[in-house]
């Protein structure tokens, strides 16, 4: 598990309100599963620093982190305990979550961009910017 990068997305990315249960969640192994189980139906990402991806999602989500020089990973933070807290290159990883129906937050460099896909066809979100907030 990689803590901090779990941390700065939760700092960055998170509705204030739920920030530090969701920190708790993730800084105890036993109670993380408690933030997992959110993903499906997730709705406590900021919605001024998401977008929701509509058409080619593979084609969206390179576009965003051709941006970023010379990232070829990312990490995942699933449902799926085959994939959760993996790092895997990012062609792997799309290939492996997109339209799997399971929730699923794919982090790219320090967190720089987020990918969140639900359970639903229609919850799909990018972060709009690589600027830290």
């Amino acid at each position: 598990m990689n803590l901090e990068l779990e941390v700065k997305i939760i700092e960055r990315f998170i509705k204030k309100a739920k920030k530090d249960r969701y920190l708790t969640f993730i800084k105890s192994g036993k109670s993380r599963i408690n933030f997992i189980k959110e993903l499906a139906h997730f709705h406590d990402l900021r919605d001024d620093l998401f977008e929701e991806v509509i058409g080619d999602v593979y084609k969206t989500i390179i576009s965003r982190v051709n941006n970023l020089n010379r990232i070829t990973d990312c990490y995942l933070i699933s449902e799926s305990s085959a994939l959760d807290q993996k790092r895997l290159d990012i062609n792997t990883a799309l290939r492996e979550t997109i339209g799997s129906g399971m929730g699923i937050l794919i982090v790219f460099g320090d967190a720089e961009i987020v990918y969140y896909e639900g359970e639903g066809p229609t919850d799909r979100l990018i972060s709009k910017s690589t600027r830290i907030q």
